[in-house]
Parts: C-alpha cells; sequence; structure tokens
C-alpha cells in the first residue's frame, strides 16, 4: 500500500538506519490511519518526530554522526519529565527526539554517542513491531510501528491522575488521551486489533492499570474536557455525545474482554 505522511520528509536522511528505528508518537498515528485503517488523515502540526531506539549513546555513534553531517545541531529540550536530555534539531526540517528504553532508576538520558532519553514505557512499545511501506518522492521505505494495543496502552499509562494537576501535566495527558480517541472513536476494527493485543502484553497487570487511568480520566475530569476540545477542533464534524458513547462503551469492552482471558487462563 502507498502511504503518504508528514514523515515522509524524514525518510530520505535516516534511510541507512530505519530498520532500527520504530517511529512513535504523532507519526506513528499517521501512520496506523493509513496503514491499518486504510484512512487519510490530516497531519498534526508538529514537525516534531519522535524515535524508539535500542539503546543511545556510543552504540549508535554513527547516527549521531550521520545527523551532524547532515546539518542537525543538538537542542536541549524543555520538557519537565526530562529537562537536561537533548534532541537534534534542523530548522528547515524540525526537531528529532530519540527514546530509549529505561533499565534502571533515575537512569540519565544518554550524553555521548546518540542523545536518547530512557522512558520506562518504551521497552514496551518497541516489542514486535510491524512494518509500513511509506512511499515519498518514488522511493519507497520500510518504517516500523509498534503495535498498536501497546501504543494504545503506553498512551494510557502515561496519563496523569489525582486532584491539583499543574498546567503542564493536563496539556501533556491531553496530548496522550487525544492520540487514543484519534485512533479509536471512529474504528471499531482498530479496537478489536487493540484488544488482541492486549491479551499478549505481560504483566497483564499494566492493561488493568491503563482501563483505571481511564476512568479516572473520563467525562466531566479536567483532561477530559480538554482532550475533548482539541478533538472536537481536529475533527469538528463529531459531536461531544459521540465521544462520551465511545467512552462507555470502551471501558466495559476492555474489562469484559480482560475478565475473559482471565477466566480462559
Amino acid at each position: 500500500m502507498r502511504v503518504f505522511a508528514s514523515i515522509g520528509s524524514w525518510l530520505p536522511l535516516l534511510k541507512d538506519f530505519l530498520p532500527s528505528l520504530v517511529v512513535l508518537e504523532e507519526k506513528a498515528v499517521e501512520l496506523y490511519h493509513f496503514s491499518l485503517l486504510e484512512k487519510p488523515v490530516s497531519s498534526y502540526r508538529s514537525q516534531d518526530v519522535v524515535i524508539g531506539i535500542a539503546k543511545g549513546g556510543k552504540t549508535f555513534q554513527g547516527l549521531h554522526d550521520h545527523l551532524m553531517a547532515q546539518g542537525f545541531q543538538r537542542k536541549t529540550n524543555k520538557w519537565k519529565s526530562s529537562p537536561h536530555s537533548q534532541a537534534y534539531f534542523r530548522g528547515d526540517i524540525g526537531t528529532l527526539r530519540f527514546v530509549c528504553p529505561q533499565i534502571k532508576p533515575n537512569q540519565k538520558p544518554t550524553a555521548q554517542g546518540l542523545c536518547a532519553i530512557p522512558d520506562r514505557r518504551v521497552s514496551l512499545l518497541l516489542e514486535n513491531p510491524y512494518a509500513v511501506n511509506v512511499s515519498y518522492l518514488g522511493q519507497n521505505y520500510e518504517v516500523w510501528i509498534p503495535q498498536a494495543g501497546r501504543f494504545i496502552l503506553g498512551k494510557g499509562l502515561g496519563l496523569s491522575t489525582g486532584r491539583g494537576l499543574d498546567t503542564e501535566r493536563i496539556y501533556e495527558s491531553s496530548q496522550s488521551l487525544l492520540l487514543i480517541l484519534d485512533l479509536l472513536v471512529s474504528n471499531e476494527e482498530l479496537q478489536e486489533e487493540v484488544i488482541n493485543d492486549f491479551y499478549e502484553i505481560r504483566p497483564p497487570g499494566l492493561v488493568r492499570e491503563f482501563v483505571e487511568n481511564l476512568k479516572q480520566n473520563g467525562p466531566g475530569s479536567v483532561i477530559w474536557d480538554s482532550t475533548q476540545k482539541l478533538y472536537l477542533e481536529r475533527y469538528p464534524e463529531c459531536k461531544i455525545v459521540d465521544l462520551t458513547r465511545w467512552y462507555w462503551k470502551f471501558i466495559p469492552y476492555v474489562t469484559r474482554a480482560l475478565d475473559e482471558a482471565r477466566a480462559e487462563s
């Protein structure tokens, strides 16, 4: 299948390293729409690209050197979750950020070789990814994205809960919930694939944590209200009732699937 998405302009720059890279965040959502749903989707506004990689540092020194030779510069990020890490920036194309599995507590971003930010959810996303064929300027590229269920799970596990959330945490959680809604609200076939992926995730307590996070960020919560506004701006043909109807069907759908899986085991 031919795919046209905003990740395309990055692919010639990353061509020789694509087998080791897994596309995450907004660019992955675009590719899910094209590859799994076979539907067009408007590109997200962000030029930023987030890439999952097995590890940073000297192991991928060659990728770091390649980016520097292509005119990228190191850029210190301002994300609250990792305020001292660095990304790669080039004015004409945007920011490229690498994340890698966190294997020990308080693990710091890699400072030598390839700059990468450790994240405890990345190992989940990198397990058993699948390839999408992307066409750009007459060339075909094989691009890896996470299993849909693992991607959805990772976004849900990242939702903040509790009271007294600051503006930044509300914004970050709203962006995560937006990606979940973008993929699932209008796509029942993808929901089934997500549930099938959930069956394989270990430990299964991660899926239960995902459900609890959704319960605490449902209609009426500050994060839901913020996300709902973003979603309706992106899909103005959608109605508020469509979102709330999806939510009250999806929660028991996942819970029932978990109960059935537990009974079978």
